[in-house]
């Protein structure tokens, strides 16, 4: 059962060249400490034992074959105490200069000069049957590669007397070699002669914007007049006529054209003109005048109200395919004019509003899709001008690298804005007054709400044929 915990080099039959060339130097590597012994423990304690015998028991407890060379010889002074018999076994080996090869269950102990020396020997006895083996011709067509590409590392596998050529034409490899060179030539090619993965890359940029404002305003004014016209003289020489009204003038007042009012004052003089912005299509506003019989006193009211609102949600769907590491580039968009003036004098010089998408993917080994991700959306702004009504370009960009599993989505950016805004028009002190203050005001409020979010979906087309490895 402990045959098993044994970590010594196994050699398979026949593969005698191999096993010098690499269990030697394993075996030596292990006894310094480097290796992890499993073996049963035992405890060991002999004073100048011939080491055959303590081969013997050490194989006994191992349950192995060990078979020693005849060169193998001397007496041993040793005191273990639960120790594995496997490390056991490499500290006697290492304090007697020995070292040992294994085949299966069978392990061959001998001085590490006669292994060394049999080590040399195969391998002349390898470049030997090297030299002497027949050389063949072999052509590999390249399907997806370029042999010249491949051309190199093709070369590292040459023995001496190979070589190998390229047909351009029909991008063929032309190799001349031996058998099992040729064998381990058309091994790398076909490992290294798949399809290039193509990736389909959609990217989803939604944005949605909501708009609410709210206009209130008044107006109102009024007329009071004292003439002898109206039967209020007052008495005086000068002044004979008195009359109070607003300070403003608005030819829409529902009492404009009343008489005999509208021969003597404009109306409706407002004296508090705070209006909302209306106009056709967009609020109301309600009207309201008061006056006495004969026309001397007048008021005048104007209440004016608006309200919008407005949710606006794009989507923009980019997509492009492109080969693995390889940069894409897909845009769309619009020229925007404006003035420039240079010292020709003004000249119409042309701005790029557009959505672009540049992208440059990599796909791993286990089928995730590297990608350096650019994108970016460039709009224009006409409620914002210039002195020549030109508008603003609006840019919204997001550039970064990222690792996304094929065929998962990923949020790569995403910007929310919120403006809010509370105007008040007023007259200076009675618009303070608490309550009545609002006889004096026009109050506007403002709120907009803008989000864009940026989604990326990797899909490798051809997943099957580029990813068998």
């Amino acid at each position: 059962a402990d045959a098993d915990g044994l970590e010594g080099t196994e050699i398979v039959e026949g593969d005698e060249v191999a096993a010098f060339l690499t269990d030697v130097p394993m075996q030596i590597g292990r006894a310094r400490g480097s290796r992890r012994y499993r073996g049963r423990r035992i405890d060991l304690d002999f004073h100048n034992a011939d080491i055959h015998n303590i081969l013997r028991l050490i194989a006994e407890v191992g349950g192995v074959n060990i078979v020693t060379s005849d060169d193998v010889s001397g007496s041993v002074t040793i005191r273990m105490r639960n120790v594995p018999w496997d490390q056991a076994l490499d500290v006697i080996l290492q304090a007697k200069g020995l070292g040992m090869v294994r085949r299966g269950n069978l392990i061959r102990v001998a001085p590490l000069s006669t292994l060394e020396k049999e080590r040399e020997l195969a391998i002349a006895r390898q470049k030997q049957q090297v030299e002497l083996a027949p050389l063949e011709t072999r052509l590999i067509p390249v399907s997806y590669a370029t042999a010249t590409d491949l051309s190199p590392r093709v070369q590292e596998l040459l023995t001496t007397r190979g070589n190998v050529s390229v047909d351009e034409r029909t991008n063929v490899l032309i190799v001349r070699d031996t058998i099992d060179s040729l064998d381990d030539i058309e091994e790398l090619v076909r490992t290294l002669d798949t399809q290039t993965p193509q990736v389909l890359v959609e990217a989803r940029i939604v944005e949605a914007t909501s708009q609410y404002v709210r206009d209130v305003g008044i107006q109102w004014g009024g007329n009071v007049i004292a003439s002898t016209a109206t039967g209020n003289p007052t008495g005086l020489i000068f002044p004979a006529n008195v009359g109070v009204t607003g300070g403003n003038y608005d030819q829409n007042s529902p009492t404009a054209g009343l008489t005999p009012f509208a021969q003597r004052v404009a109306t409706p003089n407002y004296a508090v003109n705070l209006p909302a912005q209306t106009a056709t299509g967009s609020g109301g506003a309600l009207g309201l005048t008061l006056g006495s019989l004969g026309g001397t006193v007048n008021v005048n009211v104007r209440l004016s109200a608006a309200e919008s609102t407005g949710v606006v949600r794009i989507i923009s769907s980019p997509r492009i395919l492109t080969l693995d590491n390889h940069e894409a580039h897909i845009a769309q968009g619009t020229l925007i004019p404006y003035s420039q003036i240079s010292a020709q004098g003004v000249q119409t010089a042309f701005q790029e509003a557009k959505l672009e998408l540049r992208v440059t993917p990599h796909v791993t080994a286990d089928g995730s899709v590297s990608m350096h991700v650019k994108v970016t959306r460039d709009e224009p702004d006409f409620t914002r001008t210039s002195a020549r009504g030109d508008p603003t370009i609006l840019k919204r960009e997001a550039e970064t690298h990222l690792l996304i599993e094929d065929g998962h989505t990923a949020v790569i950016g995403g910007i929310y804005t919120r403006n809010t805004g509370r105007n008040v028009d007023q007259v200076p002190f009675f618009g303070d007054i608490p309550i009545l203050g609002v006889l004096f005001q026009r109050r506007r409020v403002r709120d907009e709400r803008n989000e864009l979010l940026i989604f990326l979906t990797p899909r490798i087309v051809n997943r099957a044929e580029s990813l068998r490895r």
